[in-house]
């Protein structure tokens, strides 16, 4: 099953950089969105599950997310999924 990665919005306040300062956070999920209605539907999921709003979700491509991710746990994962 493919991964969904998606960015969540320094307003959300998840992520703080090494000077205090909120940065965007980036993840991913292992769940299938085929449809504009299951992309709404995973947003707002995790919306209530992180307790913001959806709007500080945006489902991104898997490009954006490897160059926005350093961790090299992250990046073995990845290397399985091709």
């Amino acid at each position: 099953m493919p991964y969904v990665y998606f960015k969540v919005s320094e307003q959300a306040k998840w992520g703080v950089d090494e000077n205090g300062n909120y940065v965007p956070v980036y993840s991913k999920i292992n769940q299938s969105v085929d449809t504009p209605e299951k992309v709404e539907a995973l947003r707002v999921l995790l919306a209530n599950v992180m307790r913001i709003k959806k709007e500080y979700i945006t489902v991104i491509d898997r490009e954006e997310y490897m160059q926005n991710v350093d961790d090299d746990e992250d990046l073995r994962d990845e290397e399985c999924d091709e």
